[in-house]
């Protein structure tokens, strides 16, 4: 398992806004030379005005930051977004070039000789450091491979407890908060959160830094929301202390905490697994706001028959990441269908996963999914949600009617129950609409707050909300 970072941890990087919103043009993959990356670094070359491309590289292990352009923000507007390429999935595995090799080789010989390389602990201090090119020093030369395996294992080691103290720092933030009361007037401030984020994040626990976001988005949301960010803070403590003790969790269930605190799989090592082959429709897709990045995902699904009789449906998310007004790209389309091999990401309950050989070419889905009934659907849910209890959401086919149940509220029901609608959802109305009082077909998440209806069927013919 490899660290790769997240489009999210990236922007939290930058040393002011203008450095990231500046990164994201410099993030352009036709803008860089040779550019590539391995388990422990990224490096390239940005194409500039200059008579001579810059040479850029990332430590992945410090961060630590290389690059030959006359800026004196660290890290400048290059490395960041060079590793908004990587966060991407824009780089691909190569072998080191010289500038970057030799730099690493003297991180390897010297960790702690070049503090202009390191970030600043705390994230926006707005240290203004400039990273110096020492190629003059010299190169080490004939570095044993031993040594650079105790200097590869020295850096997991401190980023292993740079995570357990972000870890402890969280839960004695949660105790905090918990004896001061949710009514206090600081967790109604935005740097109450912000801080904790950003301790979160330059303890390498993104995972964690983006939820506690979210939970900062319920407070006063509506009358109830104490009740919202205690489940959260619960969700967060019981994340903490499963991190802090995956040793002695089931390989699945250490996998699936790791994967919500902000440890990443690297993608090469996801499609170097066992495959599952078969038909997959694509039956929905959603797009939120986080911060500033705008997360995608799209739903597909593979169904076939169970052992009792019924139908079995198995679930695949893929997610794609959008940045600063880069507009994600729809990969595969909702209403097509393919023959394909998938390859799931680790986890107790998995749902993440990348799309690997394609067996055919994508065509028109001859018919709508076959739907489970409410309590399928969210017995279905619930086991999953057991098996991870931070999961937020999970996907549901269900052949339904919308209902009314008075306040402005409607529900999607049948003859084994009812499924609220989420809050908010503004096309209601056509949903109405489309049903006429009929059942139809709808695909949506099922969360907490209800489900959010992304695709629905009408009379097999199929309509995108």
């Amino acid at each position: 398992m490899s660290i790769r970072p997240t489009p999210e941890q990236v922007l939290l990087l930058a040393p002011d806004r203008a450095a990231a919103a500046a990164a994201t043009t410099a993030s352009d993959p036709g803008a860089w030379s040779a550019a590539g990356c391995d388990d422990d670094a990224v490096w390239g070359q940005y194409i500039a005005t200059s008579a001579e491309p810059y040479e850029v590289a990332v430590d992945l292990g410090g961060p630590a930051f290389r690059c030959t352009c006359p800026s004196r923000k660290v890290p400048c507007k290059h490395c960041l977004g060079l590793l908004l390429m990587l966060a991407q999935q824009h780089v691909a595995p190569a072998k080191r070039l010289p500038f970057a090799q030799q730099w690493m080789q003297r991180r390897d010989r010297h960790p702690t000789a070049r503090p202009a390389d390191v970030v600043p602990d705390v994230q926006g201090a707005g240290d203004d450091e400039v990273a110096v090119d020492d190629d003059a020093a010299g190169v080490r030369t004939g570095v044993r491979s031993g040594e650079a395996d105790r200097q590869r294992e020295q850096r997991q080691l401190d980023r292993a407890e740079r995570m357990r103290a972000g870890l402890h720092e969280l839960d004695r933030w949660l105790a905090d908060r918990i004896r001061t009361g949710l009514a206090a007037p600081a967790l109604a401030e935005a740097d109450t959160w912000d801080r904790l984020a950003a301790r979160l994040v330059d303890a390498q626990c993104g995972g964690l830094a983006n939820r506690v976001k979210r939970v900062a988005a319920r407070v006063g949301q509506h009358a109830r929301w104490h009740e919202d960010v205690l489940e959260e803070m619960a969700v967060l403590h019981a994340l903490a202390q499963g991190a802090l003790r995956t040793s002695t969790l089931s390989i699945d269930l250490a996998d699936g905490v790791h994967a919500a605190t902000g440890l990443t799989v690297h993608k090469d090592d996801v499609l170097a697994g066992v495959p599952s082959t078969a038909r997959w429709y694509v039956l929905g897709e959603s797009r939120v706001r986080e911060d500033k990045i705008t997360v995608q995902r799209t739903w597909l699904a593979a169904q076939g028959p169970g052992s009792d009789g019924g139908t079995v449906t198995t679930w695949a998310m893929l997610l794609a990441f959008g940045a600063f007004g880069n507009e994600v790209t729809t990969e595969h389309h909702v209403g097509t269908e393919f023959q394909a091999d998938v390859h799931w990401y680790p986890g107790a309950a998995p749902l993440r996963a990348l799309v690997g050989r394609m067996h055919d070419e994508p065509r028109r889905a001859a018919a709508a999914p076959i739907a489970d009934t409410v309590a399928d659907a969210v017995g279905a849910a619930g086991w999953a949600m057991a098996r991870e209890p931070w999961l937020e959401r999970f996907p549901v086919v269900v052949q339904v009617a919308p209902l009314p149940v008075g306040n402005g509220r409607w529900t999607l029901a049948d003859h084994t129950g009812a499924i609220p609608i989420v809050p908010g959802f503004w096309r209601l109305a056509e949903v109405v609409a489309l049903s006429g009082g009929r059942p139809v077909v709808v695909m949506g998440e099922l969360s907490a707050d209800g489900i959010l209806p992304l695709t629905v069927w009408v009379d097999g013919g199929l309509v995108l909300l």
